[in-house]
């Protein structure tokens, strides 16, 4: 039996009222910011005190910590700590065996990796290069790739679209592909 699924498609005014009958005070904010392409417009859900932005994909495993706000289409997978009020942008990838700290924050399509020679294999899901650490108050900017194994150190900054292939020290700004020193913070 195939089920489809039907579409009504509805103008701004009618989805604006509907949404304020269900008391999202959050709309009645940003009326003049909406476009048709907003349409359907989904609320944050507020698990506790997280914030997260659907759609994501967060595996039940995965520790997050109070006051974490996670943004669109992120996907974390498997068995990760995210410490309290860290804020995840949208479009972001965190595979298993990541370890991120406090108040960080992660800009749009950041992707960490947790495999250096991916292969299709028997069993590859086990196969794991390191745990990659990120301490507190690290910021890394958007578009940003992390390899497998390393760690960002505290308060470090990672410019947008490096690509992480070392240790990031404490207090550095690193920029670039392959990332490189730039700094100190």
């Amino acid at each position: 039996m195939e089920v489809k699924e039907t579409v009504r498609h509805v103008s701004i005014e009618e989805a604006i009222a509907v949404m304020a009958k269900d008391n999202i005070d959050f709309i009645e904010m940003h009326k003049g910011y909406f476009m048709a392409a907003d349409l359907p417009f989904r609320p944050p859900l507020h698990i506790g005190s997280i914030i997260v932005w659907p759609p994501v994909d967060i595996h039940p495993s995965a520790k997050i910590g109070e006051g974490v706000v996670i943004g669109r289409y992120t996907n974390i997978c498997g068995p990760i700590e995210i410490g309290a009020h860290t804020r995840i942008q949208g479009f972001c990838f965190i595979p298993d065996n990541i370890k991120i700290g406090e108040r960080v924050f992660i800009g749009p399509n950041v992707t960490f990796t947790n495999v250096k020679r991916p292969r299709i294999r028997e069993n590859a899901m086990k196969i794991r290069d390191g745990v990659t650490i990120v301490e507190n108050d690290a910021n890394i900017g958007a578009g940003v790739v992390i390899c497998p194994g390393i760690k960002i150190g505290a308060r470090s900054l990672i410019g947008a679209g490096a690509v992480v292939t070392k240790d990031v020290p404490p207090d550095t700004i690193v920029i670039g592909c392959p990332a490189t020193h730039y700094g100190g913070v």
